[in-house]
């Protein structure tokens, strides 16, 4: 049997709500990086965000009764359309009206990127 490992220690502990906090004790600052250490070891390296094993998740809103029928629709439909998950249904959905926009507005060729945040925010102007 291995021995229990310490309790950790709150950063709250000793602290008062009514006496003032003590003063902060100076940080020796860390050492400068050289250049040899801020280079990456593997140049041709991309990101660690680009490495992950699932792209990033998107969101949106939809009521209830539509999500319902979506989710019926997968089910039924998962021998015959060979969508495995409900990401796949849809991504492959979404990308499908992409393209007939795309089609349809600009010659078929993709639009240019939008970020995330650079859509307008916030409630649609008349509602």
């Amino acid at each position: 049997m291995s021995a229990r490992p310490a309790p950790r220690r709150s950063s709250l502990a000793g602290s008062s709500p009514i006496a003032p906090p003590a003063a902060p004790q100076p940080v020796a600052e860390p050492p400068t990086p050289t250049a040899a250490a801020s280079e990456p070891a593997d140049p041709g390296r991309q990101s660690a965000r680009a490495k992950t094993k699932y792209p990033p998740k998107t969101s949106f809103y939809q009521e209830p009764e539509d999500t319902d029928r979506m989710r019926a629709a997968l089910l039924h439909t998962l021998v015959t359309e060979g969508s495995r998950s409900l990401s796949k249904f849809i991504n492959d959905a979404v990308m499908a009206e992409v393209e007939r926009l795309e089609r349809k507005y600009n010659h078929g060729k993709p639009f240019p990127p939008v970020k995330a945040r650079e859509l307008p925010q916030g409630r649609p102007m008349g509602e």
